[in-house]
């Protein structure tokens, strides 16, 4: 009678509780968390020190390429960076240029999304423009 009981009260038990460890796998946009992941040094801080990483591409000065790269990756609970893709770009070695940086950045650390007071996975987008500036 007791492992019934015990085994009742651990099906009753949020999974949190149940399984030591255990975190919410759902990935969620930045609409649906209570605090907005953000990178250790401040949004703005990752702004500035991305822009000075990267180096514009030879070949996209050359043919005056300029635009927007939109980078894609999750945030997970644990402040680590993941999946971080170019999701639409401008080509020219501009998308490369773009990821590779922010990768090396976000290895500093990012704090984590959080949701109901515990951190959960985060997609997000940040956008990277190239310009060239005539002077």
């Amino acid at each position: 009678m007791t492992l019934l009981l015990f085994h009742v009260l651990l099906l009753l038990q949020p999974d949190s509780l149940r399984h030591p460890g255990f975190q919410d796998e759902k990935i969620y946009t930045v609409s649906e968390v209570n605090i907005k992941p953000e990178p250790v040094i401040g949004l703005q801080g990752f702004h500035d020190k991305w822009s000075k990483k990267v180096k514009y591409p030879e070949d996209a000065i050359r043919k005056k390429v300029q635009g927007m790269v939109f980078i894609e990756f999750v945030v997970n609970p644990d402040s680590t960076v993941a999946d971080a893709a170019v999701r639409r770009g401008i080509g020219d070695g501009c998308d490369e240029a773009a990821l590779k940086a922010f990768e090396e950045l976000s290895r500093n650390g990012w704090k984590p999304g959080i949701k109901n007071d515990q951190p959960v996975k985060v997609k997000m987008v940040l956008p990277f423009a190239f310009r060239i500036i005539q002077g």
